[in-house]
């Protein structure tokens, strides 16, 4: 929208807010699905080290116990794939609690295999491993804000396997494409309502369980990091403060997005450059 020409001299007449103080999360509750090891560990104590009280929800309550008690929140343990498990985890956190502010959901598995050879079973396991609980989450966390009319936030774990293309990861980056689709119709229906949804996409993130995994060797991490502009493959810390900044009040008119953290690797021109 055009306006008068800006004169010499003006500046913007808004009230310049406290920057700092949009990152105190003091006094809010947050739900971190997965958050027993990994991303979700490090996202757990980020979220408290800004004054969150944290819900670690893993299916281990051992592993959800202990992240808990570091960062001084509370665990909840069962499976995020059931709708009763889902309702009974969020009328949980909501009756002890008094109030929701965001849930982020790390969870998702991979198995690798050519196209060829997925089975009826492997889609379906996919679906329930990778998109099904970011569903209900939304569902369940949405509900509560719509009936209590207050705000919130929503911010999933996708990855570039849903961007690019990635050899043995048919389901996997299907699912994970269905789940940015998803964040783009879930922000569109529930903004109204002052709920913002987003997601993180990490590229290849040197998690516990990927430097367990045998196929990742040493060459072949190596071999991505010379390929990735800033020369380094991400760490867990990095995607969490990532989740981070989406969760908090920082990113307050942000929603329908998903943010690459991948240290510049989809950005790579393929074709070797002179320059």
């Amino acid at each position: 929208m055009e306006g008068r020409p800006v004169r010499a001299g003006e500046v913007d007449a808004n009230e310049v807010p406290d920057y700092r103080g949009m990152l105190d999360l003091t006094g809010q509750t947050h739900v971190v699905l997965g958050g027993g090891f990994g991303i979700g560990q490090q996202t757990a104590h980020a979220l408290a080290a800004l004054g969150a009280h944290v819900v670690v929800v893993d299916r281990d309550p051992e592993r959800a116990g202990k992240v808990a008690a570091d960062v001084r929140g509370s665990a909840w343990s069962g499976d995020v794939t059931d709708r009763g498990a889902v309702a009974e985890l969020f009328d949980t956190v909501t009756a002890d609690r008094g109030r929701l502010d965001g849930v982020i959901d790390i969870i998702g598995l991979a198995r690798a295999k050519p196209l060829g050879d997925f089975t009826d079973e492997d889609w379906l396991w996919h679906h329930e491993i990778v998109l099904k609980h970011a569903v209900l989450a939304l569902q369940h966390a949405s509900a509560y804000w719509r009936a209590t009319g207050t705000a919130g936030s929503v911010t999933l774990v996708a990855s570039t396997a849903g961007l690019d293309s990635a050899p043995g990861q048919a389901a996997y980056g299907a699912n994970k494409a269905a789940m940015m689709s998803l964040v783009r119709t879930a922000a569109v229906e529930l903004g109204p309502h002052g709920i913002r949804v987003n997601a993180v996409a990490p590229g290849i993130v040197r998690t516990p369980r990927a430097q367990a995994n045998p196929r990742w060797t040493d060459e072949l991490l190596a071999e991505n990091e010379a390929r990735t502009p800033l020369r380094k493959l991400a760490s867990t810390p990095d995607i969490a403060a990532a989740l981070l900044f989406l969760a908090s009040p920082l990113a307050a008119h942000v929603t329908g997005q998903t943010l690459v953290v991948d240290g510049g690797a989809g950005v790579v021109y393929n074709v070797v450059s002179p320059v």
